[in-house]
This record gives structure tokens, sequence and C-alpha cells, in this order.
């Protein structure tokens, strides 16, 4: 007769031991009771031990079987560990990426890089957060998502995992039938006088532009802020007034109400990636960071880009 002793077994054992019924134990392991019952007694052959003893039609363990318990409850743990530890490797191979976005990015290329990575990975899942930079950076630092993508120069994240995608020149925006529309290329004194709309105090960009206007000794009427570039967008379209803003924005409109035009002296705008230090695996994470990266390239135009 063979002695060796199987999974099935062990399973059969500790279903007893918890449930202390062959009934509750053939419920547990989804088996009938005349498996469970020939399942014990199979093991109790082979390890030359009495297991229960039958008191009332109840099975009451041996104070062997007490002794035996500890152990075979250790080692299928174990052997589930390593099976959910089997099924997250297949997890992520297959692929389940977790991503926050600012708002500019999750509306411009990165639904085109979801839609071209799912079509080569059918079987990943991809779930897309969207929040303010700051947030997305929280997000990464915490190790609440897997990529963050996010519009700020790498030096401000204070994350080794880091990467510029893009960084690509402002440019101004304004209303078609405006006197500035057929200007090539705006400059400061151009916005002297000018309803503006800016982006609100502290975000990087705003501090940029002022320091430029400022300089130039340029006085704008500032009465309208936010912190959204597709928000400013339908402000100046509302006639609000004029702007300037990131080029990926630009590069979205659709409409026929406004123009964009480069602005001089440069202000440049860093379309970063950070990547979360809770998933150091690349097996899924490269490819999608590959397709980002195209697809952002292929949507702002290569006069904006800064080479680097």
């Amino acid at each position: 007769m063979d002695k060796r002793i199987t999974l099935r077994h062990l399973e059969a054992f500790r279903a007893i031991m918890v449930r202390r019924s062959v009934t509750g134990a053939a419920e547990m392991l989804e088996i009938t009771q005349p498996v469970v019952t020939r399942l014990i007694s199979d093991l109790e052959e082979r390890i030359a031990i009495p297991l229960f003893t039958r008191a009332k039609g109840r099975l009451v363990p041996t104070p062997e079987a007490a002794l035996l318990f500890a152990d075979v409850d250790q080692s299928l743990v174990g052997i589930e560990r390593i099976a959910n530890a089997a099924s997250n490797i297949k997890a992520l191979k297959l692929g389940h990426i977790e991503i926050a976005a600012a708002p500019n990015m999750a509306h411009s290329f990165l639904p085109h890089a979801i839609a071209s990575f799912t079509r080569e990975h059918p079987d990943a899942l991809v779930t897309m957060h969207m929040h303010s930079s700051a947030t997305v950076l929280d997000m990464v630092q915490n190790d609440r998502c897997d990529l963050g993508f996010a519009m700020v120069p790498m030096r401000t994240t204070r994350h080794g995992n880091s990467e510029i995608l893009v960084s690509a020149k402002m440019v101004g925006v304004v209303p078609v039938d405006h006197r500035l529309a057929n200007r090539l290329v705006l400059h400061p004194e151009d916005f002297e006088g000018e309803n503006f709309v800016s982006l609100t105090p502290l975000m990087e960009a705003r501090t940029k532009i002022d320091s430029i206007m400022l300089s130039h000794r340029v006085n704008r009427r500032m009465n309208v802020e936010t912190q959204i570039s597709s928000v400013i967008i339908k402000l100046v379209e509302a006639g609000t007034g004029l702007s300037i803003i990131d080029p990926l924005t630009a590069c979205g409109y659709t409409g026929t109400l406004l123009k964009f035009i480069p602005f001089d002296p440069e202000v440049i705008s860093d379309y970063s990636i950070v990547i979360s230090q809770r998933n150091s695996s690349t097996l899924i994470l490269k490819p999608f960071i590959d397709h980002a990266r195209r697809e952002i390239r292929k949507m702002v135009p290569a006069h904006l880009i800064v080479k680097g």
C-alpha cells in the first residue's frame, strides 16, 4: 500500500478538527461524507496513529491528533500562501496597473495610451484616478497607485524613480477675433492692459509667468484664476480674457473660437511620470510607460517640444 500522505488527507484532517464533525468537514471541503471518512481512515492507517474516537456519535480528537494539528495547519497555511503568491505573479503578468493623473494628462494622451496598451494586453486592467499634480505625487509617494502622471519638474518630486516624458513650451490663448490673433509669436508687452485668466497662486507656471510680466513691467487685469487649464480655455472662449496655458491642453482643443500662439520668452511645462515603489516589477509597467511616452509625443507638436 502507498504510504504517502497527500494534501487531500491533510485537508480532511484539518476540516474535521475545525468543524468537529464529518458533516461539517464535508461541507467545508465541498465533498461527500463518505469521502471524508475514507480519507481520515486512510490517513490513520498510513501514519499508524489513531486520530479520532467516537463518543455519542461525534468524533473526538485523540491527544495525538491535537499534537499533529498545529503542524498540519501551519503546513496548509504555507501552501495557501504559495498559491496566493503564484496568483499574484499571474495577475502581475496579466497586468493590473493603477495610475493617477493630472486633469490635462488624463484628458489628452492617456486615453490613447490606455487604448493602445490594452489592445496589446487584452487581459490587462487599467484603473485611472484624476487628481491635481500635488495629489498625484502624494498618492505615488504613499504607494496608493503604481504610476503618477503630473505636471511638475523632477526636482520637486523627491522621488528617485521618475522621469520627464516631455518638456514643452507654453502657449498664449486668444479668441480668433482678438487683435492679437494673427500674431506669430506673443510677447509680454502684448498683454499690457488685457484681462488675463491666470493659474492659481503657488503653481509653478503661475510664478514663472508673473515673474516675466513683472520684469517687463507689464500690467494685466487679473480678476479670474483657476488651477485647471481646460477651464481656462472655457473662460477665454466665454470672453473672460486672454491667458497662457500648457501646450498639451492647447493641443487637445477641438473648437474654432480660439487660437494658440507661441509665447516668448519660453515658459516650460514638464510632463512627468513617477513610479511607485510598491511594485518594483516592470513586467507590465514598462510597456505602459512606453505607450504613454509615445502617445504624448504624438500629441504635442514638435516645434513646442524642448529637446533634452
